[in-house]
């Protein structure tokens, strides 16, 4: 008996959740990718009654539609779920005999938002910031790096002329062209990465985004600030400078323009502006 003709029951969870992810490694989805998967589909597992080969739409529902969790985390698990059970139920080659999220709602992100520092937040930034938490400010905000992204950046990745992100959001890399200010920073840092923990090993993203957040607050007296929100400067001010969508896509590494459209979002100011343009009418 191959192993796909075993039923649900007799299918330990774990070699079905391991099949999905060999799954959609040949499919080629990143490491990173297949990571989180991973540990979203371990975690419904572990929290299903019964585990994740034999859940019925309403083991699903209960679990998925609690009323605490946001309308994107929500999202998040509904496609990893739906992802999931349309392979595993798949008619052509089943593991499971139903898909349980066949008649279930879907769940779909709300578009979120920018939140950029303003140029005051940011220039007291990088005149009154220690070390290194100026130059991973000074990375975010004038070359658009995540967290993620500089816990991975090496000094050998920079020239004058160009920043290369080895491995960027989903592992793919991409290259920009170095700011002057970026390049007075670091062009005479030694080798090997830029992001170092106190102990003086390569740092990664929760490290340099907590630190740098930490540091914000008590050193700088700015809570609230974070580093992402440097990005969204540079996304944000491109956009109003600039005022083409495609130029700020490429600034961010975006792939689509839908992740960019956010930035394209009118100010408060600007709306004020635009309605005191209108005509105004009185009557006798």
């Amino acid at each position: 008996m191959g192993k796909k003709t075993l039923a649900a029951a007799q299918a330990p969870e774990m070699e079905l959740i391991d099949a999905h992810l060999e799954h959609l490694r040949r499919a080629g989805r990143t490491e990173a990718t297949l990571r989180g998967r991973r540990e979203i589909l371990h975690r419904i597992n572990r929290d299903l009654p019964y585990g994740i080969g034999q859940a019925t739409p309403r083991d699903i529902a209960e679990w998925l539609y609690r009323e605490r969790w946001s309308r994107n985390t929500r999202a998040t698990y509904y496609a990893a779920l739906k992802c999931f059970y349309a392979w595993a139920a798949n008619p052509k080659d089943p593991w499971i005999s139903f898909d349980p999220m066949t008649d279930l709602e879907p769940c779909t992100r709300t578009r979120g938002s920018a939140r950029p520092v303003t140029d005051e937040q940011l220039a007291k930034i990088l005149t009154e910031a220690g070390e290194p938490f100026r130059l991973w400010a000074l990375i975010a905000a004038y070359q658009g790096l995540r967290a993620i992204e500089i816990s991975r950046l090496d000094r050998e990745h920079i020239t004058e002329q160009q920043l290369i992100v080895v491995r960027g959001k989903g592992d793919r890399p991409r290259a920009h062209d170095t700011h002057p200010d970026v390049w007075r920073a670091v062009k005479d840092l030694p080798v090997g990465p830029l992001a170092r923990t106190k102990e003086g090993v390569r740092a990664d993203a929760f490290y340099v985004s907590i630190q740098t957040a930490q540091h914000f607050r008590y050193a700088l007296k700015m809570p609230g600030v974070g580093l992402h929100m440097l990005r969204h400067w540079l996304g944000s001010t491109i956009q109003r400078e600039y005022r083409d969508i495609r130029v700020t896509m490429a600034v961010l590494g975006h792939l689509s323009l839908s992740s960019t459209q956010v930035y394209t979002a009118a100010s408060d100011q600007q709306q004020r502006d635009a309605r005191a343009t209108l005509p105004r009418f009185r009557g006798e």
